[in-house]
């Protein structure tokens, strides 16, 4: 009976795992490798790739593999057409599908190619395309209603004004990443209230209402730091944040803008924010207004904060008007100062230009870790702008530092 019975159920088991594995899907044999060519060794058939995140890995290939050239932006993999191993040079990018037994040693199953041209000229075309987007602050997510609604400086209104955006139809959602600066795939459920947007789409007359096409999101803010150590090897600074007066850790990219104030562009700046602030042993000194105009880039989100990723465009005011205004301090002109405009044109400094005790302002992005800041922009030489304005807080420049910001397009 033993005899009988064993083979009969070693078969029932079998056929139940048979079963098990029909539903389950086949796992693919392949992976994908993205990145950046880094060196192209024809002779060894390898490529060097530097990926999005992470170190240099190799990629080769042999002359089963199929190269596939594919524009800038397309998504569509059957609108790739074919290439050559002679195609791909420094700066392309790739996108490599590897063994995922052995993705270093085994030739790539398929290279597709994008050229480093095309994308130069897809992100220049795809910058002034945001260089239309409003820009602001996030104040509530409405999935049900399908709505975000944000606080932007529109033509025409001194204030910040509500807008709405309607995002029922279709949407290309992209979120900007503080470890590699880059804007990448994203959803609706990763915006939140306090997030910088820009949202490019179909405005109503009164510019109230959008119809999204395209939304950039980030978590960024503007802070006040007291230095207290430079890393100039890790390109990171500790400091004291100073509204919360809690432990900060600001990381630089090799894209971050640098800049000092001179002394009467600081003073331009702490009277703005404060038309009655007088400097410590006089009355300060005679400027000449800055530069005016504010052509709408006086909220977060403009700008490009970096890693090739096109963003808002010009943050700043009308060049034209540039030393409009005068008076003690600023005096009334720096009333109508454009701040971001203003920072462009500081001179440019160095991480090892700043010491320990000075007071800088750095607007940057959060990730998952609250105490560190990925910067996008930083300004030493803030102290007559802290001292003018303390109540500001966390936000020492009062929403008027357009700099970095949330953008969205293409790697």
């Amino acid at each position: 009976m033993r005899i009988v019975i064993l083979p009969a159920l070693l078969a029932m088991l079998g056929a139940a795992a048979s079963a098990q594995d029909a539903a389950q899907p086949a796992k693919s044999p392949y992976e994908s490798v993205i990145g950046t060519v880094d060196k192209a060794d024809t002779a060894a058939k390898a490529l060097i790739i530097k990926p999005d995140k992470g170190d240099n890995t190799t990629v080769k290939w042999d002359d089963k593999t199929t190269f596939l050239r594919i524009p800038a932006g397309e998504t569509d993999m059957k609108k790739a057409v074919p290439a050559t191993a002679a195609d791909v040079a420094l700066g392309d990018r790739i996108v490599a599908r590897v063994f995922t037994a052995d993705p270093t040693g085994k030739p790539a199953r398929t290279l597709y190619v994008t050229k480093q041209a095309d994308i130069a000229q897809r992100l220049q075309s795809t910058e002034e395309e945001w260089k239309n987007a409003t820009s602001g602050l996030v104040s509530s997510v409405d999935p049900a209603a399908h709505q975000i609604r944000f606080m932007a400086k529109v033509a025409g209104s001194p204030v910040p004004k509500e807008i709405v955006a309607d995002i029922a139809g279709k949407v290309d959602y992209r979120r900007y990443d503080p470890d590699s600066g880059k804007y990448t795939e994203g959803t609706l459920a990763t915006i939140k209230a306090g997030d910088v947007v820009r949202v490019l789409g179909q405005k109503s007359s009164d510019g109230s209402e959008i119809k999204v096409q395209s939304i950039g999101s980030g978590s960024f803010k503007t802070i006040g730091v007291q230095v207290k150590t430079i890393d100039t090897a890790a390109k990171e600074i500790s400091g004291i944040e100073i509204s919360s007066k809690k432990p900060i850790t600001v990381a630089l990219r090799s894209d971050t803008l640098l800049k000092k104030f001179s002394d009467v562009a600081a003073m331009t700046v702490a009277r703005q924010l404060n038309p009655s602030y007088q400097q410590a042993g006089g009355r300060g000194s005679r400027g000449n207004g800055g530069a005016g105009g504010n052509a709408g880039g006086g909220y977060p989100g403009g700008g490009n904060p970096g890693g090739g990723n096109p963003g808002g465009g010009n943050p700043g005011g009308d060049p034209a008007a540039a030393g409009a205004g005068g008076g003690r301090g600023g005096g009334r002109g720096a009333r109508n100062t454009d701040i971001g405009k203003l920072i462009e044109q500081q001179p440019s400094i160095e991480l090892a230009d700043l010491k320990p005790g000075d007071a800088i302002i750095v607007t940057g992005a959060t990730g998952t870790d609250a105490a560190k800041l990925t910067a996008t922009a930083l300004v030493a030489g803030v102290e007559p702008i802290l001292r003018a304005a303390p109540s500001n807080g966390a936000d020492p420049l009062a929403g008027s530092w357009s700099t970095g910001g949330a953008g969205g397009g293409d790697n």
